[in-house]
């Protein structure tokens, strides 16, 4: 279960944090806003509409089972796996309470206790492991749908080029999605230990500087502040 958790923890939760001050203020997504959560969003919504479309004609036309095992993933990955291995390290899942309020996987419950402490490399490859299962998989899906539609037509149907569209779209949203990661989000996000994390190592010094808890955290696995 979530831990009640003092203030100190993080800044990012520290409504007493002098912000308006603070020398790195508008470097990082330290505070939580509607609006960047709304652009993480908007970033995915591509390739979540066209895969999740994707997979229902593929549930109508062929089988429901890809949509299914997809589910069962999505639950398992995001209710249980990821928010343990990648989001509890994370100064956004300090907050009191048993609802995760961050930039990306807002509102999900917190199962797990805060790690402030990095992300080790089981907890990396599972979660690179299972971040390209789920990006990868609407579109192999949609690709074994198209596959199994034309051996029963032999024929180009209405329905094979709609799925035929839903899956380029799809891996031209995934694609999209993946570089506006790189380039919007990853370089300013605080869970620093993320595999996809970019921000340069002059600023998680100075926001590790400005919380202790988490800084020594860091330092008892061997890292370096400048």
């Amino acid at each position: 279960m979530s831990r009640k958790l003092s203030p100190e923890i993080t800044c990012t939760w520290d409504k007493t944090a002098e912000c308006m001050n603070c020398t790195i203020k508008g470097e990082l997504d330290c505070k939580w806003s509607r609006s960047l959560l709304l652009r993480f969003y908007k970033g995915g919504s591509l390739a979540m509409i066209s895969g999740g479309l994707g997979l229902i004609l593929v549930g109508l036309f062929v089988s429901w089972l890809p949509i299914i095992i997809y589910g069962a993933f999505w639950i398992f990955f995001f209710g249980f796996f990821e928010i343990r291995v990648l989001c509890s390290h994370c100064p956004y899942y300090a907050e009191e309470g048993r609802i995760l309020h961050c930039l990306a996987n807002h509102g999900t419950i917190k199962l797990w206790n805060y790690h402030p402490e990095p992300m080790n490399i089981f907890e990396k490859l599972g979660f690179l492991g299972g971040a390209l299962f789920f990006g990868s998989f609407p579109v192999v899906a949609e690709l074994w749908g198209l596959y199994q539609l034309w051996n029963d037509m032999l024929e180009i149907t209405l329905i094979i080029l709609i799925l035929c569209i839903l899956t380029v779209l799809s891996t031209v949203g995934g694609g999209y999605f993946f570089v506006f990661l790189s380039k919007k989000i990853c370089p300013t996000c605080v869970n620093f230990s993320c595999p996809l994390n970019s921000v340069p190592k002059e600023l998680v010094d100075a926001y590790l500087k400005k919380n202790p808890i988490i800084r020594e955290a860091w330092e008892r696995t061997g890292y370096k502040i400048d």
